[in-house]
């Protein structure tokens, strides 16, 4: 697994399409950094805010590092990559994990290292805040943890089924919003259906409405794990007997 992951590593560093999602995230950071200081004229954002909401947000650049992976599982099958890899007897699941690992975490340092860029800027000019709410903010960094997966791994399930870039993105990214989906054409046809229990976006969390009730990660929590297991399960069993050349 550690050797799968260092030769995503290593692939990662020789991508140029990864380069375009580091060009992404400096614009990401650089617009955060003004939005920042620009807010602050009216409220003042202090450091410990600006972090998390940093953190937390992001999507473009998520959506960027979502094709970097169909992408690279893609280019994987078309390379014939993929064909000496499990040659090897390396376990198909093994490899699976490492990309949804390595691209999660990458996108994850990323964020977290512009949080931190924009939470020291913010602290110098208002202060660093308030951590009355402690346990809010960990289990909404954890919920965009298990977000992020959960889109990254739907990708990979989608790619692998594919075997094709642009399909494996869109299929990936359409999956986890079906519910949303669905409520839009049922509501053009004027058919009223409520599918907030689940979908994703009702129950992600606003730093903004921070509070000691946490009551609301729970149905957080089940969503989110009930698509990433989905996804992995789907992912693993048509990955398993999937004929490699």
């Amino acid at each position: 697994m550690k050797n799968l992951i260092r030769g995503h590593v290593y692939q990662l560093k020789k991508d140029i399409f990864f380069l375009g999602c580091l060009a992404i995230s400096v614009i990401f950071l650089i617009i955060s950094i003004r939005s920042s200081l620009s807010s602050a004229e009216l409220d003042p954002i202090m450091g410990i805010n600006s972090f998390v909401d940093t953190f937390l947000d992001g999507d473009i650049i998520l959506y960027a590092f979502m094709l970097l992976t169909a992408n690279i599982v893609a280019e994987s099958y078309r390379s014939g990559a993929i064909k000496n890899i499990i040659g090897r007897g390396i376990e198909k699941k093994k490899y699976y994990m490492s990309i949804v690992f390595t691209i999660s975490a990458v996108y994850l340092l990323i964020m977290l290292i512009s949080g931190i860029v924009v939470g020291v800027i913010s602290f110098s000019k208002f202060g660093m805040g308030s951590f009355s709410y402690t346990s809010y903010y960990v289990l909404s960094m954890i919920t965009r943890i298990l977000f992020v997966i959960a889109h990254i791994s739907f990708v990979v399930t989608m790619t692998i089924i594919t075997k094709n870039t642009i399909i494996g993105f869109i299929l990936g990214f359409v999956i986890p919003n079906i519910p949303k989906i669905v409520e839009m054409v049922l509501g053009f046809l004027k058919i009223r259906i409520n599918l907030d229990f689940l979908k994703i976006s009702t129950h992600m969390p606003n730093i903004y409405e921070a509070s000691n009730n946490l009551s609301s990660f729970l149905p957080c929590f089940v969503v989110l794990i009930g698509y990433l297991v989905l996804s992995i399960v789907v992912g693993f069993k048509f990955f398993e007997y999937q004929d490699i050349k």
